[in-house]
């Protein structure tokens, strides 16, 4: 009996010890296991905040975009205040700004205006030099050149057929501010064609001129010199005759054009014609001669201005005085 009580009591030892080395390593098990619960729980807390983050992120690019994709449709929007308004504010300041800084150049007269000047003095003599049967480049340009380093003018009587060969003839002596008129288009005898024969020549030559310069002729000046009664009542401008004839034509004779000018005085109208060499010649010596002795030499249309002259469609006249 003693035995197995010594054995039981022996056995329950055992067991004892076994069950607390049991319990000790299921312990330990549990608290690992809690410890990598724990583990795993923090990581996928750290994961989630993470992805949180990002998905904040990106929902924050988004709504960015989407109020510049707002402002821009908005600023498209006239009700929203255009980007075009404040363009055109921001140029409007700018014209502004450099309206202070460079002073607005005057408008330059035009058409017919373009060759009677502002300005001239009315109690100085003054002389009308005229050329007849151009343009001729060769002739024209030299003459052209004379009278521009002078501030002086002119009046070239084109014949208008001749027009479109030396257009640019014709457009600079515009553009130097000389009187351009007509001397018909074919260079016709006018006594000689009926009333729709001269209309003919009239609106012809005003066409070709008009297409280079812009405006039509003021003055005619009728080929020979020629004049009958159909013309005084058909033609609507005035014609032109003249008062000192040079009769370079003839000559073609730079002393000789030269000595025909020594006759003249205040409101004469000189007829020379802008094809001979030597009428440019002439005219070298002969502007700056009489810019010397005090005379302003003008277009037609400037003479009978500042003369007073009231000159009228199909009357005839000689000179300024």
């Amino acid at each position: 009996m003693d035995n197995r009580g010594k054995h039981f009591k022996d056995e329950s030892g055992i067991f004892e010890r076994e069950s607390y080395r049991v319990r000790s390593i299921m312990n330990q098990r549990r608290r690992r296991s809690e410890l990598k619960t724990r583990i795993v729980l923090f990581s996928t807390a750290i994961v989630l905040v993470a992805v949180l983050a990002v998905l904040a992120f990106k929902l924050a690019g988004l709504n960015g975009r989407k109020d510049n994709n707002d402002n821009v449709a908005a600023a498209g929007n006239p009700s929203a205040g255009s980007v075009e308004a404040e363009d055109k504010k921001q140029k409007k300041k700018e014209e502004a700004a450099k309206d202070k800084e460079e002073p607005a150049k005057a408008a330059s007269a035009t058409g017919k205006k373009r060759w009677l000047r502002d300005g001239l003095d009315p109690d100085k003599p003054m002389v009308a030099l005229t050329f007849d049967d151009g343009p001729y480049t060769p002739v024209t340009e030299k003459i052209l050149k004379v009278l521009k380093k002078y501030d002086a003018k002119a009046t070239f009587f084109v014949v208008g057929n001749r027009v479109p060969q030396y257009e640019d003839m014709v457009k600079q002596a515009y553009e130097d501010g000389n009187e351009i008129a007509t001397h018909t288009y074919n260079h016709a005898n006018l006594t000689k064609l009926d009333k729709n024969g001269i209309k003919s020549e009239l609106n012809k030559s005003k066409k070709v001129i008009k297409d280079v310069i812009g405006c039509s002729f003021s003055t005619l000046r009728p080929p020979g010199g020629s004049i009958n009664d159909t013309m005084r009542k058909v033609i609507k401008v005035p014609m032109i005759y003249w008062s000192v004839d040079t009769e370079d034509w003839k000559s073609r004779n730079a002393k000789s054009v030269l000595a025909e000018c020594k006759v003249i005085q205040d409101g004469d109208i000189v007829l020379m014609h802008d094809l001979y060499p030597s009428t440019a010649d002439a005219v070298k010596k002969l502007v700056p001669r009489l810019v010397k002795e005090g005379y302003q030499l003008v277009t037609v249309d400037e003479l009978f201005h500042y003369k007073g002259i009231n000159a009228k469609g199909g009357k005839v006249y000689m000179s300024g005085r």
